[in-house]
């Protein structure tokens, strides 16, 4: 069952996680990564915890034998653990802050009084992607079923006819979804200069207060202690 977070919790919580990601030696961001797992659990996204943790898990093992290893194709690696471990935690948050209903997250982010381009800008990001890959979805489905799809082994050695039957169909569609999302932005209002209201209620609860606790406590151990130091 998801569990509902304060949308003005999380968008902090993924403020400062990216900052943090910034500064965080390779130990630490293994952990900056658990939390972050353990806070999709937290959510109720038990799916995306299984495949995130199998991500996760699969780049630390990686790593690990990278600093064994002494074959040099190895070390190229290196870098794509970085990456992965660099940018996870921050992905994975904003995992979460994509299941809050848009009207939900403008109300909260409009009572932190933001710019409104910015709020706009963070709902429309949030909501893009999604419709993107379930998009990109469709269209390989059916450009599977006509094999031209680029997960067929058959087409690697004709990329440029699967990048015309898939991809090129993905970016027309991605402009046309920018059109439509325009069209609804006007017609409900969202040009007028006046405050919004909005059916729902923006307030923290004391669950939202342990979330914020137990994040500040977990971060400040692994920065004081520097637990996995590699």
């Amino acid at each position: 069952m998801k569990k509902s977070i304060d949308p003005r919790i999380q968008f902090m919580l993924l403020i400062v996680q990216s900052v943090l990601v910034l500064c965080a030696g390779m130990g630490q961001l293994i952990l900056l990564n658990v939390f972050a797992l353990f806070y999709l659990l937290y959510a109720g996204l038990y799916q995306t915890a299984c495949k995130m943790g199998a991500v996760i898990a699969a780049t630390v093992a990686l790593y690990s034998y990278m600093l064994l290893s002494d074959q040099q194709w190895v070390k190229f690696l290196g870098f794509l653990c970085f990456l992965v471990l660099r940018f996870g935690p921050v992905i994975i948050m904003a995992r979460v802050l994509q299941e809050v209903p848009t009207g939900r997250l403008m109300a909260a982010m409009q009572s932190l009084r933001l710019p409104k381009n910015f709020i706009l800008t963070l709902a429309v990001t949030l909501r893009f992607f999604p419709i993107i890959k379930m998009e990109n979805d469709t269209i390989q489905m059916s450009a599977r079923l006509r094999g031209l799809s680029y997960s067929q082994p058959r087409n690697w050695l004709r990329p440029l006819q699967v990048f015309e039957y898939t991809f090129v169909p993905l970016m027309m569609r991605t402009m046309k979804i920018a059109d439509e999302l325009t069209a609804s932005a006007m017609t409900k209002g969202i040009d007028c200069p006046d405050q919004r209201t909005s059916i729902y209620q923006t307030r923290l609860t004391s669950k939202d207060l342990i979330l914020v606790a137990f994040f500040i406590g977990y971060m400040v151990c692994i920065f004081t202690f520097n637990f996995l130091e590699v």
